[in-house]
């Protein structure tokens, strides 16, 4: 177990990486913003969208991005805990007519608390065929619905290379787009 580490210390590693201005201000909005709230006495943790989705190649840092913000989002007490959930489609998706809402809830809620990370999640985009997938638009059903109706202690960060990720949030379902804060 490693020790908690101060808001300053985090940012201070954001800092240390290569490139990602404009990561690294909207980390810095996103931590203000909480903070803000919380001074001001809202408990009501609705109130600030903090779902987001990193678009980029690989190697551009996602997966430590969203470690790090995991981390803030602990240290100023947003998130109960600092934890990073990561999965994938695989994760999400059942092998059975049935099976994928409930698996996918159930990685929700192993996230509960923390950051649920879903690395490549353009691979869920229901619509890449002639046909709809049922799974796929199962699964994107449950995300939303967990979204919306655990905002207090979920947060879903959606990761992926920048044009697949834009195709999947033209396409995957029409209100998901609504329930992501930041890009």
């Amino acid at each position: 177990i490693t020790p908690s580490r101060s808001e300053k210390e985090i940012f201070e590693e954001i800092n240390r990486l290569t490139g990602l201005h404009n990561v690294k201000e909207e980390l810095r909005v996103v931590n203000d913003l909480v903070k803000f709230n919380i001074k001001m006495g809202s408990a009501n943790k609705n109130a600030v969208n903090l779902h987001m989705v990193f678009t980029g190649n690989p190697g551009t840092g996602k997966t430590t991005v969203a470690r790090l913000t995991a981390e803030i989002l602990h240290s100023i007490g947003f998130i109960q805990e600092n934890k990073l959930v990561v999965c994938s489609a695989k994760d999400l998706i059942g092998e059975y007519v049935g099976q994928t809402a409930p698996q996918t809830a159930k990685k929700c809620e192993e996230a509960y608390n923390g950051v649920l990370f879903i690395d490549e999640a353009y691979q869920l985009n229901p619509y890449t065929s002639n046909h709809a997938d049922v799974f796929k638009e199962e699964c994107i059903a449950e995300l939303i619905q967990q979204m919306e109706n655990n905002r207090d202690r979920l947060v879903v960060i959606f990761a992926g290379y920048t044009q697949e990720m834009e195709e999947f949030l033209n396409r995957a379902n029409t209100g998901l787009p609504s329930r992501i804060g930041k890009i």
